[in-house]
């Protein structure tokens, strides 16, 4: 894939975005993802935005038995955070990695150059993670961002070749969606969550949180 001149319906791409959803992993179809999607999905990422062009973006793709393996070090950190816990509790973390046929580890590695900011990589890397949201929509395919625990657990980073800056923000599960179908999407109406400002008397309200029903 690369970057192309050509023109693309406006409407096919706000369809697109439309029709994104994160479709739980308990709820995946185990069936195989061709490496070669999963390499466009990546090579989409790739292209997500990045002040003065950091490219901060780093994945680690878990497919087959290394997502057994990634399930022990979730249980490693589960034990090293709480000995104790129970068999119920060591059992759901080692099986959060096999719950969706891929998992991505998507890591952020800040640039070291003096002026970038540290919330800016961040930003770039959500970026890159909503391209390949978007072009896995278009494959029938549903990307699911898990921050949970233990994502954050220094045990988790480590194995995932985090060092110094470099921190995991977050794991990708993808899959197909069940087979009861694509999920209906609901969203508030976009106009009560903007102000339109046009002349020099601009009033904008205090915002509140948007209401859920």
């Amino acid at each position: 894939m690369s970057a192309s001149r050509d023109p693309v319906s406006p409407q096919a791409v706000a369809e697109l975005i439309a029709r994104r959803r994160m479709i739980p992993p308990s709820q995946m179809q185990q069936t195989v993802i061709e490496r070669a999607v999963v390499e466009r999905l990546l090579e989409a990422a790739n292209w997500a935005p990045s002040h003065r062009l950091t490219e901060p973006w780093r994945f680690v793709v878990f497919a087959a038995a290394a997502r057994q393996r990634l399930g022990e070090v979730f249980l490693a950190a589960l034990l090293a955070k709480d000995p104790d816990a129970d068999a119920y509790s060591r059992a759901k973390v080692a099986a959060k990695p096999l719950r969706s046929p891929i998992v991505i580890a998507v890591i952020c590695q800040p640039s070291d150059l003096p002026k970038v900011k540290r919330h800016e990589e961040d930003l770039a890397v959500a970026c890159a993670i909503q391209n390949m949201g978007l072009l896995a929509t278009a494959y029938g395919l549903s990307l699911f961002w898990s921050t949970g625990s233990p994502t954050h657990h220094p045990l988790v980073g480590e194995f995932l070749g985090c060092r110094d800056d470099a921190a995991v923000i977050g794991f990708l599960h993808l899959g197909l969606a069940p087979q009861s179908g694509w999920p209906e999407g609901r969203r508030g109406a976009w106009e009560d969550k903007v102000v339109w400002c046009e002349d020099h008397q601009v009033q904008v309200p205090v915002w509140a949180p948007t209401q859920k029903g």
